[in-house]
């Protein structure tokens, strides 16, 4: 299975495609970072800039296509700081959306604490004892206490380069100006003192930090362990200064004291400087300064780990947790009946076609004579046929399918989207012609694909009126013909004139004529085979007839 993660930033964006092979082993097949500046001037203007927007959506088509030419099973986005906090992020969340078909999740400041330290304690060779992890970002700092692979606690803090750069550093040398004061004061006539940007900065940071801290009785640690471009790139500029392969918190306060003179040009000489953080990286090293001090950390150590091996670590989990449960179908039907129940106007109809869904694959078992597994594919489109009706009941088929198809299931592969969103497509009528299905050459496919079909119409039209009374008591298969008991009391005309109406593939599927017969609640029809299992339904052991006889 191919992956691709992109992770949004405030500064950057990162794109990466991994090969999740046997015994979960990685490949990474595509790495890719672009400098976009999406959070540019959304701490001050709480908007997004235009051209950000604009550069955003290019990098995304770029992904995009990069993907399709890696034959990518999935991919998954998530944004963070700067999404969470501009008030029009929706606007740029569909621009990508509609022209990439790619689905942005903005992550919490929890959730992305957590995945960092995942993707960090999962890989990077652990100190003994307690230490510390930090993340710094363009709008928000994420910290926290671990113990070998146990986070102890930790939080994201709303500190980060592109934020306290914006609001306090303006400009390269920082330059002290008065602070801001009401007209009445103004017009007083008194002398307001000359605020030192650098000092405004640090008192906001500890504003920031230690109410939490203090409150939680976080303990302290001698060394932290940093992941993001910022600490990579102080950690380049100390090495090449004359530090060590880590970051002491000695030497980045000489550090910042040398740079907090320095003009933007004076600052691009600097050994190791990169060009595109230049305007960035004092408030990247005073925050990083604050950040030990509250930690009571006296050395950092980078590391490449972050964000994205968290995301992929999780992706990995839930391959393993499926495939544990099935030997063939990645996707858990928990997942996709969660996802239906958010977009069904029905409920009732939805849980009445998976039920006949159910029972149809069940009692027609000899005559359709797929695997056990294919029964998940059948209730999975059930749970999904309709959810078009959320766009418009007009062709809702049609929007059912482009649902479907993009939606994104946990560990659900490209082939299985594909599929069941066909199955929504075409569950209504009409003949289906066998070069129509986008399967290719796979017969396997195609033929497990038409049975289904047929019986996801007979499944849907059995509840045409959506009261959700008839139940499937059984089925008997003849040569030519085969016969539907179900329960009298509860069917009506409307529902078996409409099975009338959309049995003709059923027919020409099967090669027999399909007959509904009522009967009453305490009837079957013929004897009915054993209902065959779904997913996570332990099977029963079978006893002998010596046993039985014993």
């Amino acid at each position: 299975m191919r992956v691709a993660i992109i992770d949004l930033g405030t500064n950057s964006v990162r794109f990466d495609v991994q090969q999740i092979g046997l015994k979960a082993r990685v490949r990474q097949l595509h790495r890719e970072k672009l400098m976009v500046r999406l959070g540019q001037g959304v701490f001050l203007d709480g908007k997004l800039d235009p051209e950000a927007i604009r550069r955003t959506l290019h990098a995304f088509i770029s992904f995009e296509r990069t993907a399709k030419e890696l034959n990518v099973d999935r991919i998954i986005a998530f944004a963070t700081s700067a999404l969470r906090e501009a008030a029009d992020s929706d606007k740029l969340l569909q621009f990508i959306h509609a022209r990439t078909g790619i689905e942005v999740r903005v992550i919490s400041g929890a959730e992305e604490a957590r995945l960092i330290g995942l993707g960090i304690l999962n890989h990077e060779k652990l100190p003994k004892g307690r230490f510390g992890l930090i993340d710094i970002g363009g709008g928000s700092t994420e910290i926290s206490l671990c113990r070998g692979k146990k986070m102890l606690m930790g939080d994201s803090f709303p500190l980060g380069t592109a934020r306290l750069q914006q609001v306090f550093l303006k400009s390269s040398p920082p330059k002290p100006r008065p602070p801001e004061r009401p007209l009445s004061k103004r017009l007083s006539g008194r002398v307001q003192p000359i605020l030192d940007p650098i000092e405004q900065l640090r008192r906001y940071i500890k504003s920031v930090l230690l109410p939490k801290m203090v409150s939680d009785s976080w303990p302290k640690v001698v060394r932290v362990t940093g992941s993001s471009g910022t600490i990579k790139a102080l950690a380049r500029i100390v090495k090449k200064t004359g530090g060590g392969k880590t970051i002491d918190r000695g030497e980045l306060k000489k550090l910042i004291e040398q740079m907090s003179t320095m003009t933007t040009t004076q600052l691009l000489g600097l050994p190791g400087m990169e060009a595109k953080r230049v305007d960035m990286i004092l408030a990247g090293a005073i925050l990083l300064e604050e950040c030990m001090i509250a930690t009571g950390a006296k050395k950092v150590f980078t590391t490449d780990f972050s964000l994205r091996d968290g995301i992929l670590d999780e992706q990995i989990k839930h391959l393993k947790d499926h495939k544990a449960r099935s030997t063939t179908v990645s996707f858990q039907l928990e997942d996709v009946k969660a996802r239906a129940v958010q977009l069904t106007r029905n409920p009732t109809h939805l849980d009445q076609v998976i039920t006949l869904s159910s029972s149809l694959f069940d009692f027609l078992a000899p005559l359709h004579k797929l695997k056990p597994d294919w029964k998940n594919y059948l209730v999975a489109a059930a749970m999904l046929h309709d959810v078009g009706e959320l766009v418009s009941p007009v062709n809702h088929e049609r929007h059912s399918y482009y649902i479907v198809k993009n939606a994104e299931f946990p560990a659900m592969e490209k082939w299985e989207n594909d599929f069941i969103a066909q199955l929504c497509l075409k569950h209504r009528m009409g003949k289906i012609a066998s070069k129509e299905l986008p399967f290719g050459r796979d017969l396997v496919k195609k033929e497990a694909f038409i049975k289904l079909l047929a019986m996801l119409r007979i499944a849907d039209a059995l509840d045409r009126g959506h009261k959700a009374g008839i139940q499937v008591k059984g089925a008997k298969i003849e040569r030519s013909q085969v016969t539907l008991a179900i329960s009298a009391r509860s069917a009506s005309d409307l529902e078996l004139l409409r099975v009338e109406q959309k049995k003709e593939l059923f027919e020409l599927t099967f090669r027999k004529s399909l007959v509904i017969q009522r009967v009453q609640r305490a009837q079957g029809c013929a004897r009915s085979p054993r209902p065959q299992k779904t997913q996570k339904s332990p099977r029963k052991p079978r006893t002998s007839r010596a046993s039985k006889r014993a």
